[in-house]
C-alpha cells in the first residue's frame, strides 16, 4: 500500500503518488479532480451526494469526506413542537487529498428541522474514522456501492482494505489528528487525519 517513508510523507501533509493530477504536487489541481468525482457521484440516478469540502469548519483534513444515499433512505423520526429529526442512513467515502486512496463505509446521520422554515438547527453525525466497524456496508447499499466504486475506480482512485488500515502504525510518530492517540495509531491514521 505505502512505505513507511511515503506514509510520513502523507502525516507530514506531503503530496504522493505518480497517478494524475497527485503527480503533479498541485492542491488546485487535486480539488478539481475531486470535485470532478463529485458531479460524476451525483449524476448516479437516484443518488444524493453532499460533500465536506472545508476541512469541517476548521484545522486542516487530508480528506474530503461524501456522504451518499437514496432519498427511501431519509426518514423522518420524530415530529414534535414544530421540529422534525430526521435520520438519514448512507455511505461516507472519505477521498484522499493527498494520495489517489480512498476509503467507504456506512453511517446514520440526524438532524433537527424546523417544520415552518425548513432551517436545520441541529445535527448529528459519525465519521468512519472513528471506529473500524464503520468500514462495513450493509447488504442494502451493495448496488450502490458498486455505482460508487465504478466512479472512484473511473477516477483512478484505489479504495484501500479494510484489514491493512486497521494494522497497527509501525514509525514512531505524532499524528495531528483528532481520532486516535498516539500510542494507538493505526495505518489509517497516517492517511486519514483531521487536525481541529
Amino acid at each position: 500500500m505505502f512505505s513507511n517513508e511515503q506514509l510520513q510523507a502523507l502525516i507530514e501533509g506531503r503530496i504522493v503518488g505518480d497517478k494524475f493530477p497527485y503527480n503533479t504536487n498541485n492542491e488546485q489541481e487535486i480539488e478539481a479532480h475531486i470535485r470532478r468525482l463529485f458531479y460524476r457521484i451525483n449524476r448516479i440516478p437516484n443518488l444524493v451526494c453532499e460533500a465536506e469540502w472545508n476541512h469541517f469548519g476548521s484545522g486542516y483534513a487530508s480528506f474530503i469526506e461524501f456522504f451518499c444515499y437514496r432519498k427511501e433512505d431519509v426518514t423522518v423520526v420524530e415530529e414534535k413542537y414544530g421540529f422534525q429529526e430526521i435520520k438519514t442512513n448512507g455511505i461516507i467515502i472519505d477521498i484522499c487529498r493527498l494520495a489517489p486512496v480512498a476509503i467507504m463505509g456506512e453511517d446514520d446521520r440526524y438532524k433537527k428541522v424546523c417544520i415552518e422554515t425548513k432551517e436545520v438547527v441541529g445535527g448529528l453525525y459519525g465519521t468512519i474514522l472513528d471506529g473500524s466497524n464503520r468500514l462495513v456496508l450493509n447488504e442494502k447499499f451493495k448496488l450502490i456501492a458498486e455505482q460508487l466504486k465504478q466512479a472512484l475506480k473511473e477516477f483512478k482512485y484505489e479504495l484501500l482494505e479494510d484489514e491493512k488500515l486497521k494494522q497497527p502504525l509501525s514509525i514512531q510518530t505524532k499524528i495531528p489528528t483528532i481520532y486516535r492517540k498516539p500510542k494507538e495509531y493505526l495505518v489509517m491514521d497516517a492517511i486519514f487525519y483531521w487536525e481541529d
